[in-house]
């Protein structure tokens, strides 16, 4: 047994150590355009050990999910049915907001999504800004929100128009959060709620916001470990350079290595978010890594990740995919911690 907890405890540690710069988009901070994708990698012998790295990954957590479920062990605080409500009536407003903010910066500063994805000074470069702009006050006040989703879910592919895919599909976490937006609007605290009728659930889709949620992030995290590491070697060891994060160096652990190894971990974590696999322990383990390069690396972290912030929260309270109709009131009024029928 203490055989078992001692490589458990290393496992962990190990993802903690390795996962460092995983989350650091590199090539917000060096110029990505001096490190072009490797499209040559792709049918590679490395590409295909770290696919069979991920595969042995995937399946150990197939078998830690059934061993789970086999001892009914449910990790999460056990809410009430209201208690619960009171949290789902809460969860459209803190994506919307989290989504908005960089989105907001991003418009402004003519960027689609993120600093290493300028527009084009041009009208049409200026119209998908204005765009991601909008959409921004649309999550904010919650003012035709589930319109502004669809127009956010647009802009991925209008962005292959002018931006590279790859480096725009970094982004599909944006895309995970305006499906569940469109599914479940922006919930009673918003100006739908005012209007009625926009603020509506859609009953029929509302088992899948979750789902989609989390399928969507996890492959914008697949993506970004294949095109920050595994396929760009070069721009990691740029980024490295900007801020070493190799904390296994002094273990003997040399940079191309690390980078390898922190790319493996990236796609296997994205991965397992897209099979539902222990999704709140992947969640957990993950924030502090996640979080730790913000006292390096700024401002310019802190916005560029607070949709995938917000995305961390709603999977760590509701998990993989839970159905949220039992709790669909919620999302049409204001609902109480106390009873109802309390007297005044």
């Amino acid at each position: 047994m203490m055989t078992r907890l001692r490589c458990g405890w290393t496992l962990a540690l190990a993802f903690v150590l390795t996962t460092q710069p995983a989350h650091a988009h590199e090539k917000w901070f060096t110029d990505s355009s001096s490190f072009p994708i490797r499209w040559s990698e792709v049918f590679s012998a490395k590409t295909g050990l770290v696919l069979l790295a991920v595969g042995a990954g995937l399946a150990a957590a197939y078998a830690a999910d059934a061993l789970r479920r086999r001892m009914q062990l449910e990790p999460g605080i056990r809410l009430s049915h209201r208690q619960l409500e009171l949290m789902f009536s809460w969860t459209p407003l803190l994506l919307g907001i989290h989504a908005a903010v960089p989105l907001l910066v991003s418009g402004l500063q003519l960027n689609l999504f993120a600093p290493n994805l300028p527009l084009p000074r041009n009208l049409g470069g200026g119209l998908l800004a204005l765009a991601e702009i909008t959409i921004a006050l649309s999550f904010l006040y919650g003012a035709l929100t589930r319109v502004f989703a669809l127009l956010l879910l647009a802009l991925i592919p209008m962005g292959f128009l002018v931006l590279s895919p790859a480096y725009v599909l970094e982004h599909l976490d944006l895309a995970g959060i305006a499906a569940f937006l469109f599914i479940t609007g922006r919930g009673p605290f918003s100006v739908d709620a005012l209007i009625g009728p926009p603020s509506r659930p859609s009953i029929r889709l509302l088992p899948h916001a979750v789902t989609a949620l989390r399928m969507l992030t996890g492959a914008a995290i697949v993506v970004l470990g294949f095109t920050e590491k595994i396929w760009n070697e070069q721009l990691a060891q740029g980024f490295l350079v900007y801020q070493d994060f190799n904390l296994l160096e002094t273990v003997g652990l040399d940079n191309a290595t690390f980078i390898l190894l922190a790319g493996v971990v990236e796609v296997l974590v994205g991965a397992v978010l897209i099979s539902g696999k222990l999704t709140r322990l992947v969640i957990a383990l993950a924030w502090i890594p996640f979080n730790l390069t913000l006292p390096f690396l700024g401002w310019v972290e802190l916005v560029g990740h607070l949709s995938i912030y917000g995305t961390m929260v709603v999977l760590l309270l509701w998990g993989p995919g839970q159905d949220l109709e039992p709790y669909v009131d919620a999302l049409s009024r204001v609902p109480t911690a106390e009873p109802a029928n309390k007297p005044v």
